[in-house]
């Protein structure tokens, strides 16, 4: 199946480039249906689109529980 230099080209396009953008994508997708407040958000839109793979990897490990911790309903007016 992978014959040749066109299979590893293959691998490496998907490996280096598909990937990340796919993890990318659904991260920025997570962000915006998230509930929280704009800053929050903004922020990590920011974080996600100026380091893509990095950002979408802390976003799954950090961000969506620290966005749900949080919602828009926690804050104190007074």
């Amino acid at each position: 199946m992978l014959y040749g230099l066109t299979g590893w080209h293959v691998m490496v396009v998907l490996s280096f480039w598909i990937v990340p953008f796919v993890l990318w994508l659904i991260a920025l997708v997570q962000i915006a249906k998230s509930k929280a407040a704009a800053g929050p958000v903004i922020a990590w839109v920011v974080l996600v689109t100026l380091i893509p793979l990095v950002g979408a990897i802390v976003w799954f490990a950090i961000g969506r529980r620290s966005l749900r911790e949080s919602g828009p309903g926690d804050r104190v007016v007074g």
